[in-house]
């Protein structure tokens, strides 16, 4: 069962207002209740629970969600971390995956959901994020140190998915270890163990309502793409900055539709499985790629009569990227070490500034499609995960069986 838990204990001191800035209307409506309402409104969401100061626990009860079946009194916790930890106690064991999601991020959509559940069942943990797009500076004492690499920055958002035996291990750790009180971020707990979290794009339409000018910023977007929305007809779905009515990649029957919130969010959210295959290793070899956006679904495949596994391991990545016709951001998965370790660990980066060499004496291989994938890399903002081959994940079993069919076509 996926359950959703909501902290929203907090008072908004950096809002300024007389009430907590999760009761503060957006719309006409509160802004927790428009949050709780995009998850009702979720199939994919069996149960919501919710924290709040005590005198408001009547106020979430009569908006009447059926899924929130869980209203608790977070009044005496001092921090979010305790307030997640007062919502975990009241799951039931038969929790499969564990969402938690800031009460001021009413904009969520379930195509964004959706991403993180995939990708928790896929590595035990995840997080929306959006890459950093401003220049980050380190300073000391008002002077600037450093510049940052905001190419490997994300600014972390929620939804953050977790297994449910995961992130109950993680606080139960986190609070015998004494460093609960410090926790600003679920993900945090996991990274600690040593264990890894799978970033998932998201969009920065997914906005937390922090100041006074956020909600400004909140109030234009339902002004300006759905108009005032009224009780009863609210339907967060429609908050979505992203209408894909297809797969972006290229061609009349193939553009992506957007509303006009696209300005917001100029790039599209992609996953892309590969594999490759060789018959000899060198000898016939072939490639495979699964694309998907949103409901959409793209196969690709080919081959060459003579190659070599990791060339075609590269060729999927290349392909699948090839076919992307705009900018967006993609969460490529491979069961290659090969690709994923050349990428993530800076491999290819360094055999490009040594002239493409290894070391002193053994040159780097197969630089042409390297030099064709890194401009794909700048284009793209790719988050490279690696799968284990062979394992039962669909995905790469139909990759796997694309790069073999093709195998049989060429030879």
């Amino acid at each position: 069962m996926i359950k959703v838990i909501i902290p929203a204990s907090g008072v908004g001191a950096r809002m300024g207002a007389s009430v907590p800035k999760q009761f503060l209307e957006l719309g006409g409506q509160p802004i927790l209740k428009r949050t709780i309402a995009a998850f009702q409104n979720m199939d994919i969401v069996n149960e919501i629970i919710v924290t709040v100061p005590g005198e408001y626990i009547q106020t979430i009860a009569d908006y009447g969600f059926s899924k929130v079946l869980h209203v608790l009194d977070g009044g005496l916790c001092q921090t979010r971390a305790a307030s997640v930890k007062l919502a975990l106690g009241a799951l039931s064991t038969n929790t499969d995956i564990v969402l938690i999601h800031d009460a001021v991020r009413p904009f969520v959509t379930q195509e964004l959901v959706q991403a993180v559940i995939d990708a928790v069942k896929m590595h035990g943990a995840a997080v929306a994020c959006t890459p950093v797009t401003d220049t980050i500076k380190k300073a000391e004492s008002s002077q600037i140190t450093e510049t940052v690499d905001r190419n490997k920055l994300w600014s972390a958002q929620t939804p953050q998915g977790f297994t449910y035996n995961l992130i109950m291990h993680a606080y139960h750790q986190a609070e015998k270890d004494g460093v609960l009180h410090q926790v600003t971020d679920d993900s945090m707990l996991v990274e600690r163990l040593g264990l890894p979290v799978s970033v998932v794009p998201s969009s920065r339409a997914n906005i937390k309502i922090t100041t006074a000018e956020d909600l400004i910023f909140a109030e234009a977007f339902i002004t300006h793409s759905i108009g005032t929305a009224h009780q009863g007809n609210f339907n967060p779905e429609r908050l979505s900055p992203i209408r894909a009515g297809a797969f972006p990649a290229g061609g009349s029957d193939s553009e992506c539709r957007v509303n006009s919130l696209d300005e917001l969010a100029p790039t599209r959210k992609v996953t892309i499985f590969t594999d490759g295959a060789c018959s000899g290793n060198p000898g016939p070899g072939g490639y495979g790629v699964v694309m998907q956006h949103g409901e959409h679904r793209k196969e690709l495949s080919g081959g060459e009569p003579q190659t070599t596994n990791n060339r075609m391991e590269i060729m999927g990545v290349i392909m699948g990227l090839e076919t992307l016709k705009q900018p967006c951001e993609v969460a490529l998965y491979s069961d290659s070490r090969y690709v994923v370790d050349a990428i993530e660990k800076g491999w290819v980066t360094r055999w490009q500034q040594n002239n493409w060499m290894r070391n002193k004496k053994d040159p780097a291989l197969n630089v042409d499609l390297w030099q064709r994938l890194l401009p794909l890399l700048d284009t793209h903002k790719v988050t490279f995960h690696w799968v284990k081959g062979h394992a039962g994940h669909p995905e790469n079993e139909r990759c796997d069986e694309l790069a073999r069919e093709a195998i049989v076509e060429i030879s």
